[in-house]
């Protein structure tokens, strides 16, 4: 037995082997041969129907040599059908490639079975009462055909289920539904063929091969042009998922371009601002860590919010530097000027199609959970959820950090104050995931950027540490 089968698989094709050669045996103790000659012509063309069996693209093959076992039955009982059915086997065995003995004897089992359960349905009637009225003979062929294929389907149904693993009614399901119809025309086809031969003898059989052939003919030359079709199609698809990945690939590298050049113009808004250089890409890492602790997975919709967090204080561009770098505090007109900035931010960005969901984060980055922020008091689920998260991590990091009119505090008094404001302030959701996230905060450097950003471009992140020295003195 091959190494691959299991045990039952191997019991299975034992139990059919056997089976079978009990079926083909008892066959030639229920009634006597007679008219050897026309057998042995009925088996040698049921010999070349097998041997011209077309061959189909995903495996297997169609053959039209179940017309010849039916004309067996009808016209010489169950040992002509025996007979015709262990050629058919003889013969697919050596003309398959690599077709090994246990195969041949699992065919021979399910065929001699076939062969003895399908003509077995012609005992009730006299080979008179069949070759007198084709349309009983016709019938009662239909029915040996559905029978044999009930049998070599059940049959090879149950090895491929057993070898594979797969429920039964599935694997039926999936190879042999589409072949009713054939063997049911064969089977029409071979009762036809046997009155053919009772009126005409061997000419009449001969004659009426013929079509026979034709439609195998017919049928190889379709299965050819289906062949070429799949064969074409599976180029094109090859063709297509290449094309599909270059463009992906363009597309990924495009993403990484427009997110370095837009950390190139925060990193030029900081040069501006150094009392609060980095921290929008503190802000951007730490909105990444709350957006995955709260179950965001979607690569788009975490970009967006890396994004929106980075590019917060766009609209500071369009604030004076009396005002934005002002070492005192603000009065009431310079912070309703400050005010602006969102309003400013989301203008610049919506221009840019890609970022015009950025942009919304943006225009939202200062509004509060209980609808009392700015620039559109929004409340509640009603802001972005990505300016929901960087609420909480823009408040942590301002809380943290040096200001020209405060020194920062310690990271735990920032925590007990978001604590201290979840459900006015900032979203108790979102609060929930900050706690989870907290204890890793606490550990990196106050001011620092001690992990980088998951978007950073790769050619940035290749960029020698020389050259980041240089470029933070």
């Amino acid at each position: 037995m091959p190494p691959n089968l299991s045990g039952r698989a191997e019991w299975f094709i034992v139990l059919v082997f056997f089976a079978g050669s009990f079926a083909f045996t008892a066959s030639f103790f229920a009634e006597p041969l007679h008219d050897p000659f026309g057998l042995a012509t009925t088996v040698a063309l049921t010999c070349v129907a097998e041997a011209l069996a077309v061959r189909l693209h995903q495996g297997g093959k169609v053959s039209i040599s179940t017309a010849g076992i039916v004309v067996a039955g009808i016209v010489w009982g169950l040992p002509g059908a025996a007979l015709a059915s262990a050629t058919v086997t003889l013969t697919g065995w050596a003309f398959a490639p690599r077709a090994g003995a246990v195969k041949l004897a699992f065919n021979f089992g399910q065929h001699s079975l076939a062969s003895l359960a399908g003509p077995a349905l012609l005992l009730p009637f006299t080979t008179d009462q069949l070759i007198s009225n084709p349309a009983v003979a016709i019938t009662v062929g239909v029915g040996v055909g559905m029978v044999i294929f009930g049998v070599s389907s059940s049959a090879v149904t149950g090895i491929i289920g057993l070898t594979s693993g797969k429920p039964l009614l599935a694997t039926y399901k999936a190879n042999f539904p589409w072949l009713v119809p054939h063997y049911a025309a064969l089977g029409a086809v071979g009762g036809g063929l046997g009155v053919a031969y009772h009126v005409l003898g061997i000419a009449g059989l001969a004659i009426l091969a013929i079509p026979l052939l034709l439609a195998r003919y017919s049928m190889k030359q379709v299965l050819d042009q289906t062949r070429d079709n799949v064969l074409r199609l599976e180029r094109s698809n090859q063709q297509l998922q290449g094309a599909y990945l270059e463009i992906r690939t363009m597309s990924d590298e495009l993403s990484r371009a427009y997110t370095g050049t837009l950390e190139s113009l925060v990193a030029a808004l900081d040069v501006r601002d150094q009392e609060t250089r980095g921290h929008s890409v503190r802000v951007a890492t730490h909105s990444l860590d709350i957006a995955r602790m709260l179950g965001i997975k979607d690569e788009q919709e975490l970009a967006t919010i890396y994004r929106g967090a980075l590019m917060h204080d766009v609209g500071k561009i369009g604030v004076p530097d009396a005002i934005l770098l002002k070492p005192s505090k603000l009065t009431d007109e310079e912070w309703e000027f400050m005010r602006r900035h969102p309003a400013m931010g989301y203008r610049i960005l919506a221009q840019v199609p890609y970022l015009r969901p950025t942009a919304k984060i943006v225009l939202a980055h200062h509004e509060r959970w209980d609808g009392d922020g700015y620039p559109r008091r929004l409340k509640g689920e009603d802001i972005p959820l990505g300016a929901r998260i960087f609420a909480i991590c823009d408040t942590y990091d301002a809380i943290i950090s040096d200001r020209p009119y405060r020194k920062g505090q310690e990271p735990d008094a920032a925590f007990q104050e978001i604590l201290r404001c979840a459900g006015s302030q900032f979203d108790p959701r979102v609060v929930e995931a900050f706690e989870a996230a907290f204890p890793r905060w606490r550990e990196e450097e106050v001011g620092g950027t001690t992990r980088r950003p998951l978007y950073l471009p790769s050619w940035r992140r290749e960029d020698d540490e020389d050259a980041a020295d240089l470029a933070a003195s």
